[in-house]
């Protein structure tokens, strides 16, 4: 009788801690795989008619971080945090380096952006506010709106094994 109530309370103890460190969900549905931003995306950011749309990549990690590049040399790779609103509903802020054609580094520019997971989870739709800055910090530019849309990047199995 004692063997069985241990062996109870060691199960409970080890569900307990991978409910805690986040390996299985306490609650099913709601972290869902179609409803995670988890993983890494391809993306097209469209800053408007006057400037060419950027194709970028933006990773999203378990500890709420985002890194990101894009296919500018004028712009070095962004870091950022972000955060579950409800629902498909995430926001996002991010920080990058800003250059010159030659090179020079001119400042930064923070994105905050709003996003919207579809319902299948493999795309997304967004909307983003940035600004800029010198390289004292001082605001240059402020209210620089973009739309973005992404589409998930999955693993494509090939048939070959080493």
């Amino acid at each position: 009788m004692i063997g069985r109530t241990w062996l109870a309370v060691i199960a409970a103890v080890g569900v307990a801690a991978l409910i805690a460190t986040g390996a299985i969900s306490a609650s099913p549905g709601h972290d869902s795989a179609a409803n995670q931003l988890l993983g890494s995306w391809q993306l097209t950011v469209n800053r408007g008619p006057a400037l060419p749309p950027v194709k970028g990549l933006t990773t999203y990690t378990r500890g709420h971080s985002l890194i990101g590049t894009a296919n500018v040399t004028v712009r070095g790779p962004a870091h950022g945090t972000w955060e579950h609103l409800s629902g498909r509903l995430y926001a996002d802020t991010h920080i990058f380096f800003r250059f010159d054609a030659t090179g020079t580094f001119q400042g930064t520019q923070k994105v905050k952006e709003t996003l919207r997971l579809a319902p299948d989870g493999d795309s997304y739709t967004s909307v983003a506010i940035s600004d800029q800055f010198d390289q004292n910090g001082n605001l240059t530019a402020s209210g620089l709106r973009a739309t973005i849309t992404a589409t998930r990047i999955n693993v494509e199995r090939i048939p070959d094994e080493p």
